[in-house]
């Protein structure tokens, strides 16, 4: 906390004593990404010279094999200045994001519960089944009706915007190296910017995140917030009750399993002791129930929910240099651009609850005389 504070003030100081304000951003930015990433940087950078004299620790890496267009964008992120301009944009290939948008998902304890739609899709379905059925002879008219919700998903909605800086100790690797590095810069960016959309997203300038109603909307044409529930004081069966059946959509849907969601600080506080006894058993009623904490849920508030209901595409990611800094010779800056979009199959995928209101468990203790009487 200490370093992080003072990387700020050192931060803080060169933007506000520097004459040149775009240079001093590019800086500021070097500064951040060094510190960020300085470890990242320095293990490629043994790795590669490893792998040059020995080809079995190559074979370890598990290095991707690059495909034409892979290595023809890497070439032009190796000689930023050389290959874009403020002006032009250069599109990333979608194999590279696919394989970014799988292991931000694998990573990612909350984007696990995310449909993801391949990144070359600009319009995607999202639709929840549900109908009737009938029974009869093998011959008879089909007289079942299945309807479907369906909503149309416009993935180029809103967009998602990152600063890379590519130092010069990546670009000096060989290609594979450089895809490493660019997607692992690439895979932190989307995880934030996902885990935020997919949770408090305000489905104007962002995907409808599951804490916003699908329809209702403000009169900024963001959507309102769901009311949060407070009557959630423990995991006992007739308090989970209401929670399982809005997550079954009134009936409409089996529960396999149910994730409850919310900030660490609140997990510490609140969740984990109305959920487990003194031996650290967990004690809730609902036992096939995951937690899962993430640093983008807001604090006070928790929903519980359920997984594959939510419809999240990435599309059109582009690069070009930033135009607005002076390009210094050890460092580039380029801005990542995607247009995206996510929301809920329905509103009752999530339901949100204000997890301040968790008890914490005390067992029951009978005395021997409370047993006998009874």
């Amino acid at each position: 906390m200490k370093f992080e504070n003072k990387l700020k003030e050192e931060v803080l100081e060169l933007l506000d004593n520097s004459e040149n304000k775009s240079e001093a951003i590019l800086e500021a930015i070097e500064k951040m990404n060094e510190a960020k990433y300085g470890d990242l940087i320095h293990e490629l950078k043994e790795q590669a010279e490893r792998a040059e004299s020995d080809k079995d620790y190559a074979k370890s890496l598990n290095l991707r094999v690059l495909s034409k267009e892979e290595k023809a964008f890497y070439e032009k992120l190796k000689n930023v200045k050389q290959s874009f301009t403020g002006e032009q944009e250069d599109t990333i290939p979608t194999s590279i994001i696919d394989v970014t948008l799988e292991n931000v998902k694998k990573a990612s304890g909350v984007l696990k519960l995310v449909r993801f739609t391949p990144a070359d899709v600009k319009k995607w379905i999202s639709a929840e089944k549900s109908g009737t059925y009938v029974w009869g002879e093998l011959y008879d008219n089909i007289d079942g009706e299945i309807s479907a919700k369906i909503k149309s998903l416009n993935i180029e909605l809103s967009k998602l915007t990152a600063y890379l800086a590519i130092p010069k100790a990546i670009r000096d690797l060989g290609l594979p190296f450089v895809d490493r590095y660019f997607t692992a810069i690439l895979e932190e960016t989307l995880n934030d910017g996902a885990e935020y959309g997919y949770l408090q997203g305000n489905g104007k300038t962002e995907p409808i995140g599951i804490y916003k109603m699908i329809e209702e909307v403000n009169t900024d044409a963001t959507h309102k917030d769901k009311t949060v529930d407070t009557t959630i004081t423990c995991f006992s069966p007739k308090v989970l009750a209401p929670v399982k059946v809005a997550l079954s959509n009134n009936g409409l849907r089996a529960l396999d399993k149910i994730y409850l969601i919310c900030n660490p600080e609140d997990r510490a506080n609140y969740v984990d002791p109305a959920m487990l006894d003194r031996e650290g058993r967990n004690i809730c009623s609902y036992k096939n129930l995951e937690v899962i904490e993430c640093a983008n849920n807001p604090k006070g508030k928790a929903a519980f929910t359920i997984d594959q209901k939510y419809d999240m595409g990435f599309s059109g990611f582009k690069v070009n240099e930033y135009k607005e800094t002076k390009a210094m010779e050890d460092v580039d800056l380029i801005i990542a651009k995607a247009y995206a979009n996510g929301r809920p199959v329905d509103d009752n995928t999530a339901f949100v609850f204000d997890v301040t209101k968790l008890e914490e468990y005390i067992p029951t203790i009978k005395t021997m005389a409370e047993t006998q009487g009874a």
